[in-house]
């Protein structure tokens, strides 16, 4: 316990110089966790962790698991739950039957469960996760936890809303990418002189989508011939899993962009070039703060809130980012994409005889857009808001014909 207890007190230490982002923080930690698990997999963590280690924690191992790594199974067969907030507890006894360590929920987290759901407000995660497991949780035999939790309005607020009308869709859409807010005034000026970053989207996430963006003052960024820019993308999950659980497709919505990670490391995962950070916004009373990004027209909408329900059940670590792997298959409908763990992909290695370096050509022309000189020292001066919206339910690509016909162009 002790040696878990000060791997958290010593990563904070040494991370003083990143303290001001906590999403790299946390990334480092739960790399260390992963390490753990594989080479000390009797060594768990304890009383001495607090909520966010815990939750890392169980990120590792969740992934570590998925992967069907021996080590981590051996791991969460022995995982003693008892210090662990409830969400986490849930999380732990929902992965151990989806892995077939166990075949059900365990009688004392059930009756924790139980008595949680009875409260006039549980908490929103465990509703989100009873919700987004509800088929797992129904097959082990508890009902009574589904019935439960399916009272209360946020167990509903997982469905994908159906597409609008092209009509709405249009309206939406125009007036988001022409008439967004000024993000300066958001956090007391963090962003000022950031970037407005779009993505475009399907609603079958096999399909390529479309970045657009507007630049530090407000224009929209264009290429030598008057041309509006857009680079493609994709936003797919490698294991095809909603966007309401862990290792899901990335969800809609509002994301601030906060620079990019230390290092180009992990480069099998993440390719050659530093990785994008990306954020949800901070919850607040009516999601008020997310609000003042968008234009009146989106606020009753709900192409955002994918990146609500996402939060609020714990989802983390979001980057744009190439990768180190190869698209072995041209037939699929992403080729030369790679699909992720959630976030989004850039193109990059060399398929076909080219050699794709699209997260360089992101990094850069953000640069540019900023202002800056397109340097390595640059890039962590790379910051600004990323609006993602899925645009109907087509199985294509999203071309530039399809943002000219929404009137982006």
């Amino acid at each position: 316990m002790k040696a878990w207890k000060s791997l958290a007190l010593t990563l904070l230490v040494s991370s003083t110089s990143w303290a001001t982002n906590q999403s790299i923080f946390e990334e480092k930690i739960y790399y260390q966790y992963q390490d753990k698990i594989l080479n000390s997999p009797k060594s768990a963590p304890h009383a001495a962790f607090a909520p966010f280690e815990q939750k890392l924690y169980v990120d590792a191992l969740w992934d570590l698991v998925e992967d069907e790594e021996p080590r981590a199974l051996k791991a969460l067969s022995k995982l003693d739950m008892i210090h662990y907030e409830l969400a986490e507890r849930l999380r732990i006894g929902i992965l151990q039957v989806q892995s077939k360590v166990k075949h059900s929920l365990s009688p004392q987290l059930i009756k924790e469960l139980s008595n949680h759901l009875l409260l006039p407000q549980p908490e929103t995660k465990v509703i989100y996760l009873v919700a987004s497991y509800q088929d797992l949780l129904n097959k082990a035999g508890h009902k009574d936890i589904v019935g439960l939790a399916s009272q209360f309005e946020e167990f509903h607020n997982l469905k994908r809303q159906s597409i609008r009308s092209k009509s709405d869709i249009e309206r939406i859409a125009i007036d988001l990418f022409y008439n967004s807010p000024n993000i300066s005034y958001y956090q007391n000026g963090k962003y000022e002189g950031g970037v407005k970053l779009f993505m475009f989207c399907r609603q079958n996430r096999n399909y390529p989508c479309l970045f657009a963006m507007r630049d530090a003052n407000d224009n929209v960024v264009r290429n030598k011939d008057g041309s509006i820019w857009t680079q493609r993308s994709l936003a797919q999950s490698a294991r095809k899993l909603p966007y309401n659980v862990r290792n899901g497709y990335t969800p809609t919505g509002v994301w601030t962009i906060d620079g990019v990670m230390p290092y180009a490391d992990q480069t099998i995962s993440f390719g050659r070039f530093r990785r994008m950070i990306i954020n949800f916004i901070p919850k607040t009373n009516n999601e008020s703060a997310l609000k003042s990004l968008i234009p009146e027209s989106s606020h009753d909408e709900n192409w955002w809130k994918q990146s609500i329900v996402a939060r609020d059940v714990g989802r983390n670590l979001f980057r744009i980012h190439g990768t180190g792997k190869t698209n072995p298959d041209p037939k699929s409908t992403f080729y030369p994409f790679r699909e992720t763990s959630g976030c989004i992909s850039q193109r990059e290695n060399v398929h076909d005889g080219y050699d794709w370096i699209d997260q360089r050509k992101l990094l850069d022309k953000i640069m540019v857009a900023q202002g800056h000189k397109a340097t390595y020292a640059n890039e962590t001066k790379i910051k600004g808001i990323l609006y993602f919206m899925e645009i109907d339910n087509k199985n294509a690509p999203v071309e530039k014909s399809d943002l000219a016909k929404l009137g982006i162009k």
